[in-house]
């Protein structure tokens, strides 16, 4: 049994950083974002962490555009002053700026570069670096706006696998290193953004550009991170493109919902419901052992009010924080100014919402940034860390066929539904795929899954029997037969789809405290089962198998005979009924419990999600209040609190008990430090 802080995950990882930016002005911080030095022997970590005005190790950044009018001229290239705005972000103690690399203007003509374009480059990694920050430089971006990667000379050819125009790149990226990799504003090269990386059609283009354009980055600068500026699941859903083993090469990864993937995968309120999970989920799926940093925080379109972008963002920065991120870059710093619009005008990669207006002003979004980069600058990363994540949702490898399959479409959905579900019952939960070695968790929840691998069923089979608890829902169609030894049902056929569905429990507390209900609920299959050595848990109306529990070897198997996560994802999931809701949350929960695999801390409401930073003296609880309306919910600890602080400052509340109230405002987010009462033989 792994120890209260050990886990089976490895410790997140952090980039190292390059030297702290030199010739900061007085007052500005020195240590390094993403990484930070060890402090001296005589001064406490909590003492450091007091006198920081921003965390070393978690910084938070924005995107700055070369252009913010839609309508200006399109060879522009940072023309205007940037001073107001670099003052502005070290004001606000912000650690990473974006800058971007415009090909049309460095490389006007054909080997010829544009000196005072690379120079003014040079000045503006300077001036990032003279305000205290650092800077990530992406090379080939498509912006919609200035053109970045459109040379004239370049006669329509691709960028992305022309042979030509890719030799011309190296030269570029090379060229632009020799210019800046004496200066330690530099913190990394990304090579590519999403918008461009988007235009590639084959998985091996892919993987051949980036170690062309990697090797090209190597040959001038040894040691800096590069990075891929592309989510492996959006890009995979935008293009059909895996680029999983490309963002592997890299030092460090990204994680960011697009709009045209927040449509498919979460449309509605980006304040409430599944929306504000996505970019948890996402974070997980993107967790493959390098450092992630949560990119493009922040609304996608203006269409929201100002008080909407600044509750989805401080939901961002949290979710952030709460899982397993090593920092965030807000999409842009002003908004853009935009020209009269058709109502039907979408780009999916178009970035158009700042923190501050097209003016400079700052909106109530970049308060959010500031309150949230004080409040984590109280929290020593260093020595406290993310409870260990025992159960994973497992995306199936039937996600990476080709269309026409439905699997590729559903299973994503289906899976966040099931995250969502496991987060409502406050489980350390995350993402891993069918192919991943799961040796390394306790719990796993295989959510409506068409066709598993037939390796996968043994697999299964395995880690059931030494000991792990597997809960899999029916995904419809055939059932493979290992269902017969690990389940332990017949499966006698698919009863095709349900309008109603209905739960009569059969053996109370089996899997938690199940209730029986009757609600107006679409599931596209119900599997028929017939009798075995499984413990029938609930039934269907006419006593059909709706829920069983298998005992095998040391473990055991939950079998589903309905796709209930499939159901809630593509019906309205705003709109899911309570109980169904409120079953699924529960059999996660139960399993999860019966697996030693709960969280320290439990909370009486499910729209609270409940993260522990565990340190050796005292822990962090991060609560964010997924639900657009002030909640005041209970808490209980697995262990006596002696008592508990906002992070931020302020007079510590006495608990002397397990459990505690805590009002969390609508969208909503506190940092609490939980100090424990003395037990015997505790720590």
């Amino acid at each position: 049994m792994p120890t209260r802080r050990g886990g089976t995950r490895p410790p997140q990882r952090r980039v190292t950083m390059p030297a702290a930016p030199a010739a900061a002005p007085t007052g500005a911080p020195t240590d390094s974002v993403l990484g930070a030095p060890e402090a001296a022997a005589t001064v406490s970590a909590k003492e450091v962490a007091r006198a920081r005005t921003r965390n070393p190790i978690f910084p938070l950044g924005v995107s700055l555009y070369p252009v913010d009018e839609e309508a200006g001229e399109r060879d522009l290239f940072y023309a205007g002053n940037l001073g107001d705005d670099l003052d502005l972000l070290h004001g606000a103690r912000f650690g990473l700026v974006r800058v971007f690399v415009s090909w049309r203007v460095l490389e006007p003509q054909v080997s010829r570069y544009d000196e005072d374009a690379l120079q003014h480059l040079a000045d503006i990694i300077a001036s990032i670096r003279t305000h205290g920050m650092q800077a990530i430089v992406c090379f080939f971006a498509d912006d919609s706006h200035s053109d970045l990667v459109d040379v004239a000379w370049g006669v329509r050819r691709d960028p992305r696998t022309d042979g030509y125009l890719i030799q011309r790149e190296v030269s570029l990226v090379q060229e632009v290193i020799r210019q800046l990799r004496g200066d330690a504003g530099v913190f990394a090269w990304q090579l590519a953004n999403e918008a461009f990386l988007s235009g590639f059609t084959e998985k091996h283009e892919l993987d051949e550009w980036t170690r062309i354009l990697r090797e090209a980055v190597r040959e001038v600068d040894p040691k800096r991170p590069i990075a891929l500026g592309a989510d492996a699941e959006t890009l995979m859903r935008a293009t059909g493109v895996d680029a999983r083993d490309a963002i592997a090469t890299c030092e460090f990864s990204v994680s960011h919902v697009t709009a045209a993937y927040r449509a498919y995968a979460a449309e509605g309120p980006v304040t409430s419901g599944p929306s504000t999970y996505l970019e948890a989920f996402l974070l997980h799926l993107a967790d493959r052992g390098n450092p992630i940093v949560s990119d493009d925080a922040g609304v996608l379109s203006l269409d929201f009010s100002p008080v909407e972008e600044a509750a989805a963002l401080r939901t961002s920065l949290w979710t952030a924080l709460a899982n397993r991120s090593a920092g965030v870059l807000a999409r842009r710093l002003r908004d853009l100014a935009t020209e009269r619009r058709e109502p039907y005008f979408v780009d999916p990669f178009e970035s158009l919402v700042g923190v501050t207006d097209s003016y400079g002003q700052p909106k109530p979004s970049f308060t959010e940034m500031q309150s949230f980069v004080r409040s984590v600058a109280r929290i020593d990363l260093k020595h406290h860390v993310p409870a260990p994540e025992r159960t994973a949702v497992i995306m199936p490898a039937e996600r990476f066929n080709p269309l026409p399959d439905l699997a590729s479409l559903v299973d994503p959905r289906s899976c966040l539904a099931a995250f969502t579900g496991a987060k409502r019952a406050h489980l350390p939960v995350t993402v891993a795929y069918e192919t991943d070695d799961l040796s390394a968790y306790s719990v796993l929840i295989l959510p409506s899954a068409f066709n598993l691998l037939d390796d996968t069923w043994e697999r299964l089979t395995e880690f059931v029997q030494a000991g792990g608890a597997l809960v899999l829902s029916y995904g419809g169609g055939d059932a493979h037969p290992g269902i017969r030894e690990l389940f332990g049902v017949e499966f006698r056929g698919d009863d095709g789809p349900r309008e109603l569905f209905s739960c009569r429990v059969a053996h109370a507390d089996v899997l938690g405290a199940l209730e029986s209900f009757d609600a107006r609920f679409a599931v596209s299959n119900f599997a028929q089962l017939g009798g075995g050595s499984a413990t029938i848990v609930a039934t269907d109306e006419q006593g059909s198998p709706l829920l069983t529990v298998n005992a095998v070897g040391q473990g055991r198997a939950v079998y589903i005979a309905a796709p209930i996560e499939r159901g809630i994802a593509q019906g309205d999931p705003w709109a899911t009924p309570a109980p169904v809701a409120a079953l699924l949350s529960e059999v996660y929960g139960a399993v999860a419990r019966s697996a030693g695999c709960i969280a320290p801390i439990d909370c009486d409401s499910p729209d609270i999600e409940v993260s522990l930073l565990q340190g050796d003296a005292d822990d962090v609880a991060l609560l964010i209040n997924h639900a657009p309306a002030r909640i005041e919910a209970t808490f209980s600890a697995d262990r006596g609190v002696a008592q508990i602080a906002d992070v931020r400052g302020g007079s510590p509340v006495l608990v002397d008990g397990r459990t505690f109230s805590v009002a969390i405002e609508a969208n909503g987010a506190l940092a609490l430090r939980l100090t424990y009462a003395r037990e015997e033989g505790g720590r």
